[in-house]
C-alpha cells in the first residue's frame, strides 16, 4: 500500500514538472517586411514591431532545388525606410548562407527592414 501512495506520489510530481516547463522558442522576425522600432516614429509605416536587442541573422530558407535571393537587412533612423532613401539607412548587412552572422537593433532605430532574412533573438 505504502508502495503504491508512494509511486502516485512520484508520478504526480513528475507530471506537475512537465506541464510546469518553460517555453524557451526564441520569437523570430521575418523574411520580408518592415519592422518597427519605435513605435511613435513608426505609425503608418510598419506593420509589426521588434524590440531592440541582438538577433541572429539567417538568410531566409527556400525549397530544393531552388534557393532564395540574397538576404540582407536594413536600420533605419526614419521613414520610408528603403535602400533606395539612403538618407534614413544608418546600416546594412547581408545574410551569409551556413554562416552565423549578427545585428544589433537599437533602441534609438526607428525601424528594420529585411529582404530575404529572419532574425531570431540570440
Amino acid at each position: 500500500m505504502n508502495a503504491i501512495r508512494a509511486t502516485s506520489a512520484t508520478a504526480a510530481v513528475l507530471a506537475g514538472l512537465v506541464l510546469a516547463a518553460p517555453a524557451s522558442a526564441s520569437p523570430s522576425f521575418g523574411s520580408n517586411g518592415l519592422f518597427g522600432v519605435d513605435e511613435q516614429a513608426s505609425q503608418g509605416w510598419a506593420t509589426s514591431f521588434i524590440p531592440p536587442g541582438r538577433y541572429r541573422v539567417d538568410q531566409a530558407p527556400s525549397m530544393p532545388p531552388y534557393q532564395s535571393a540574397p538576404g540582407f537587412w536594413l536600420r533605419c533612423s526614419g521613414f520610408p525606410c528603403a535602400i533606395e532613401v539612403g538618407g534614413n539607412v544608418l546600416a546594412k548587412g547581408d545574410a551569409i548562407r551556413d554562416v552565423p552572422t549578427f545585428v544589433d537593433i537599437l533602441p534609438t532605430d526607428a525601424g528594420v527592414r529585411l529582404y530575404n532574412v529572419t532574425l531570431t533573438r540570440a
